[in-house]
């Protein structure tokens, strides 16, 4: 096991990973940051940037076999979902995450879902199956955007990242479309 899947499984253990915060639970020990106000408090509290960072890199091949690299995103929002079949709370959020994608993919919204789950396809397709996953999926096997953007400290871990390259937003928990969808409305009205 390398040492990225070691500490994202410590992290799970240690409970961060694959749970939604629930209302009035202290989301203090999820990151030193300020939240963005709230807006549901069902949904995991979404990070703003501290300071303005470009989003890095990558390019890895999608299920259906196109490429995809971030760089030629630019232009676009990119909600970039690291997630698991195994996740209980990824399983709560992607039905929100087709609909975003549906409402808001001809304005300029790009979701990338990535896959961590060790068994690949067998496991992945029917997930996308029951869901009718719309957006983009890859199965990150050989960590290339885990060495990027992780270790994370829990699944799901979503980064929100604006049309100009850089990182707006990040949350680590299930994010709820009512959440997602002023700030996604926002970036996409940001030229």
């Amino acid at each position: 096991m390398n040492s990225c899947k070691f500490l994202l499984l410590l992290a799970i253990l240690a409970g961060w990973g694959c749970s939604a915060n629930q209302p009035g639970e202290n989301n203090s020990r999820s990151t030193p940051t300020e939240t963005a106000p709230r807006l549901d408090p069902y949904s995991a509290p979404l990070y703003p940037a501290q300071n303005k960072a470009e989003a890095k890199d990558f390019e890895v091949q999608r299920v259906n076999g196109e490429s995809f690299q971030l760089s030629r995103q630019k232009g676009k929002v990119v909600l970039l979902n690291i997630w698991a079949t195994w996740c209980t709370p990824c399983h709560e959020e992607t039905p929100e995450f087709v609909d975003l994608y549906t409402e808001y993919r001809d304005q300029g919204l790009e979701i990338l879902g990535v896959s961590i789950d060790e068994q690949g396809m067998s496991v992945v397709k029917p997930f996308m199956e029951k869901y009718e996953v719309n957006y983009p999926i890859v199965i990150d096997s050989k960590d290339i955007i885990m060495d990027k953007y992780g270790p994370t400290m829990g699944i799901p871990t979503t980064y929100i990242i604006g049309r100009d390259g850089s990182l707006r937003y990040f949350a680590v928990g299930a994010v709820t479309l009512k959440e997602l969808e002023p700030r996604i409305q926002e970036l996409l009205e940001d030229s």
